[in-house]
């Protein structure tokens, strides 16, 4: 798992790097890379220069990126996507779906999530290929490891929902939960093919209605992704990420001063009030917790670029030191697709993720079916 791992996370690498990379006996990788060839889980790409002094020229490897893909659902108050990507990320097929106070009635929650499953399903049925898992990002807080939805106040969802006992039981491949900021990451993070990020921060902004109901007002809705370390971060609970500005205080019904209340259009002053208030409490994180890269989503690009701009200028201001600061601050990769797209990503992770290991290298958590087993199961 380590080398298909790194063969997926490396769009192109020889078996002498795979080697280098992961310190492994040259005859060990080959032997390894024999048998993901033989299971077309990798295949040989094209071959690179030769060294300065000739010789053979190495041959690249890359994951076979159709072997088979994954599902992202993202499901929030105004709209559900879902898409699927395969084993390189590539975009197969996505759709989106209104959300009205009416249907949500109607169907509630677990109704439209079985759509967007069985739309999946039907997807993937008609483009011939396996669909190895579906990841879905909600607003609220999700425990993810524990495969629990303990609850979603912009959905609804208020006593929590079990993955295995309510959600499961829905389709007969494995379904992962996660919080729709932190999927953001995942897009940034899981499927960029350069060097990973290792403290980073997915600002998700959308204009939204705060709730599927009827006179439901839209507001502007934020929460925050982190990766620190070069992980996902959780934090206890796994309630890390959820945001309320620092300026906030009662009466207010949303997320910033009463000041900034409401924000019913993104085009007038109240909107600029909130973006600027909503810079100085990203500032004061990025330059406490010293982060390398900051990524806004979720909204129009324009209104995306205008946080940028402020959140930049609010980084240098509270800055204490005479030298700048270097956090790059810049609009999503993806932007109104991010969660389902990430959704989709952490699947992935999961399929190629590795054993993890106690400090005395012995294996800390053995799953019942190896991710590599469940792979080759899909033949």
């Amino acid at each position: 798992m380590r080398i298909l791992r790194l063969v997926w996370q490396t769009k192109k690498v020889s078996r002498v790097e795979i080697a280098s990379m992961l310190k492994m006996d040259k005859s060990t990788v080959t032997k390894i890379i024999a048998e993901l060839t033989q299971n077309n889980l990798a295949r040989e790409a094209e071959s690179g220069a030769s060294g300065p002094q000739g010789g053979r020229k190495p041959v690249f490897l890359e994951i076979n990126a159709s072997y088979a893909c994954s599902g992202g659902i993202e499901i929030n108050p105004q709209r559900m996507y879902v898409c699927l990507e395969d084993f390189c990320g590539t975009i197969l097929f996505e759709k989106m779906q209104e959300i009205d106070a009416d249907s949500y009635a109607q169907k509630g929650f677990l109704g439209f999530l079985k759509e967007g499953i069985e739309l999946l399903q039907a997807a993937a049925e008609r483009l011939r290929i396996k669909l190895a898992g579906i990841g879905l990002g909600i607003p609220g807080m999700v425990e993810s490891d524990g495969g629990r939805i303990i609850q979603s106040i912009p959905l609804l969802i208020e006593d929590g929902l079990d993955v295995a006992k309510d959600i499961q039981p829905l389709c007969d491949i494995p379904i992962f939960v996660e919080n729709d900021a932190r999927c953001c990451c995942y897009t940034e993070q899981i499927l960029s093919r350069g060097p990973k990020t290792q403290n980073m921060m997915y600002v998700l902004a959308e204009h939204r209605p705060l709730q599927p109901v009827k006179d439901s007002p839209k507001n502007l809705s934020v929460g925050l992704g982190l990766i620190l370390n070069g992980k996902i971060y959780h934090g206890a609970y796994s309630t890390a990420g959820e945001f309320r500005s620092v300026f906030w205080d009662s009466p207010s019904k949303s997320q910033f001063s009463p000041a900034c209340e409401v924000v019913k259009s993104l085009d007038d002053q109240t909107a600029v009030q909130t973006f600027r208030e909503l810079a100085k409490n990203i500032a004061f994180l990025v330059n406490t917790l010293s982060l390398d890269v900051v990524y806004v989503g979720g909204i129009e690009k324009k209104y995306a670029e205008e946080i940028v701009k402020y959140i930049r200028e609010q980084i240098v201001y509270l800055w204490p030191y005479g030298w700048n600061k270097t956090t790059v601050v810049s609009t999503a990769s993806v932007s109104q697709r991010s969660v389902s797209y990430g959704a989709g990503a952490k699947v992935l992770d999961k399929l190629f993720s590795v054993p993890e290991l106690d400090e005395g290298g012995r294996r800390r958590k053995v799953p019942a079916s190896s991710p590599y087993k469940y792979l080759l199961s899909l033949r």
